[in-house]
């Protein structure tokens, strides 16, 4: 299936351009120390084939977050035509797209309570932050970057460093802690 692709301005929006935008971020991630050995992205389109494509997705992830299948804990941001229009972009982090951790019977809950419950308090005081309703739920919160064209890598990269390096270990604990209980 081509994709049209032209030039990226301020006003409009093209499929390959954000793409190529997220693959920026992308690469500045893995450029550092403490990313390449212990940290994977992945910028793919959404929704994926065989449906036409309507937006750039990017995952964040550690590979014991059971993320293979996109399914499991990750950072995500996307970039669509609505993102581009108004010029944010979200941020957030989604635990499991399932009811249960894949390969066990282990409530979503069980790791999202414990997780939630141990980052509000950080969470709940960055700047834009906002905690969904079933906070416990598989997108715990969200924060909707403004953003200018010529600054969204490098807001998108801080943003997504910040999510990283705070929230990252929370989380492997409450794997640590959790999961193996489950087997």
């Amino acid at each position: 299936m081509p994709i049209h692709t032209k030039v990226l301005t301020h006003t409009d929006y093209d499929l390959e351009q954000a793409k190529a935008l997220l693959e920026q971020v992308s690469r500045k991630l893995l450029a550092k120390e403490w990313f390449k050995d212990h940290w994977l992205v992945s910028v793919h389109y959404f929704p994926p084939e065989p449906a036409n494509p309507e937006s750039v997705t990017m995952h964040v992830y550690k590979s014991n977050w059971y993320n293979e299948s996109r399914q499991g804990i990750h950072f995500e941001t996307y970039l669509g035509p609505d993102e581009f229009a108004k010029k944010t972009i979200p941020v957030m982090l989604h635990i499991f797209h399932t009811a249960t951790v894949p390969g066990t019977n282990l409530k979503r809950i069980k790791v999202s309570k414990p997780f939630v419950d141990d980052a509000f308090d950080t969470i709940a005081g960055w700047k834009g932050y906002v905690f969904r309703v079933g906070k416990y739920g598989t997108q715990p919160f969200t924060c909707k970057l403004k953003f200018a064209l010529d600054t969204l890598v490098d807001q998108l990269e801080v943003e997504l460093c910040r999510l990283c390096q705070e929230l990252g270990p929370r989380m492997d604990k409450i794997l640590q802690d959790v999961v193996p209980a489950a087997k």
